[in-house]
């Protein structure tokens, strides 16, 4: 069948037309959907899974094993793990406690051991970013973007440290305390968001906020400040204003973690305010910025995006105060205090995430709504 030349514009339009919709349909599912996303993040997890298998000796590995491996051999009174020494030792954390008791338990190796931690720590650290995200926008793709851009989105000189989970870092240091402590920052925040967003929600929760505090602190100090400055950032977020209500109850909790601080009979945890000779080591926190961090510089644009909408945005808060901290340290030489640069870091790459799929927040608003009582 013939047809005419009127005839064959129209079918050539309306397939492009058709291609044109097909295509912007397929942005749309992407953009909202995310499935690729879900699926390059699954392929992430289970090559950190495969990490965990072949569990890479390097580091300080060996001194988490010879952690776990005293208080295997004596939760009372395990000694120091690093010299033969009855003192006190920061490193036996409640986490490092809890393995210990699976090892007593189970009968497992202490390699074992670290293998069944790095599974939980990398699954805290996957759920806790999902469950952070969702905190912050409906978009369903930006939980999956968000854990692809915490663990890529840094730079392109090789750099690994506890705190730090760039795919390197991460690759190296996945059965240490940090992730696991990392992980439950994340769950943290995202819990404290929504407790701070209820209408009405029940003391213990606030008191239970203050517990969890307390176990990242003690679990890897270094990250429970990190931890720190985005409660500081989700409470400024939420303007709780004078709900004094609120700020009692938050003030319980945060009582009830220093306490479970002062208490915990492992170690002195405010005698590590007192420590010296940090500084020479976390030099090199503060060279090479550029070359080792400029991926963050996107996550930048997309807080700019966010400061601009919402002059309170909790990333925003979050990588303003990390900022501050980390310059105050290099200007004054106090370079332990770059061990904050996941609270650079971790905002930017969230904020990225967010942006990249599409922006949107979350309804519940400010987290005045505990009143007065």
């Amino acid at each position: 069948m013939r047809v005419g030349r009127s005839g064959l514009l129209r079918r050539i339009w309306e397939t492009r037309e058709t291609r044109g919709t097909w295509r912007a349909g397929a942005w749309s599912r992407v953009r909202d959907g995310g499935a690729w996303l879900w699926g390059v993040a699954a392929l992430l997890v289970v090559f950190l899974l495969l990490v965990v298998v072949r569990l890479p000796w390097d580091g300080d590995l060996g001194m988490h094993a010879a952690t776990i491996q005293r208080l295997r051999h004596d939760l009372a009174d395990p000694g120091n793990p690093l010299v033969d020494a009855d003192t006190p030792s920061p490193y036996y954390s409640p986490w490092m406690v809890f393995l210990a008791c699976v090892a007593r338990l189970t009968g497992l190796s202490v390699w074992n051991v670290l293998r069944v931690g790095a599974v939980i720590g990398l699954g805290l650290l996957v759920t806790g970013v999902w469950s952070y995200v969702r905190t912050l926008t409906d978009r369903r793709a930006a939980p999956p973007l968000a854990l692809l851009c915490v663990v890529f989105l840094w730079g392109t000189q090789e750099f690994a440290w506890s705190g730090f989970v760039g795919l390197n870092s991460l690759a190296l240091t996945v059965a240490y305390p940090s992730v696991f402590a990392l992980g439950l920052s994340f769950h943290f925040w995202a819990l404290l968001t929504r407790v701070l967003r209820a209408a009405e929600p029940e003391s213990w929760w606030y008191l239970g906020l203050g517990v969890l505090w307390a176990v990242i602190l003690l679990s890897h100090q270094f990250t429970g400040v990190v931890a720190s400055l985005g409660a500081l950032a989700t409470v400024v977020g939420a303007r709780v204003g004078r709900a004094w209500g609120v700020w009692a109850r938050l003030a319980a909790g945060g009582a009830l973690g220093v306490l479970v601080l002062w208490v915990w009979p492992y170690y002195d945890f405010f005698a590590l305010f007192r420590v010296g000779g940090l500084e020479a080591i976390h030099g090199a926190l503060y060279r090479d910025l550029v070359a080792g961090f400029w991926g963050g510089g996107v996550g930048v644009v997309a807080l700019a995006v966010r400061v601009r909408r919402d002059r309170r945005d909790p990333l925003g808060v979050f990588f303003g105060v990390g900022v501050v901290l980390f310059a105050v340290g290099g200007i004054t030489g106090h370079y332990s205090w770059g061990r904050v640069l996941p609270g650079v870091l971790v905002p930017a790459q969230v904020a990225a995430a967010g942006e990249g799929a599409g922006g949107g927040g979350v309804g519940g608003g400010g987290g005045g709504g505990g009143g007065g009582g």
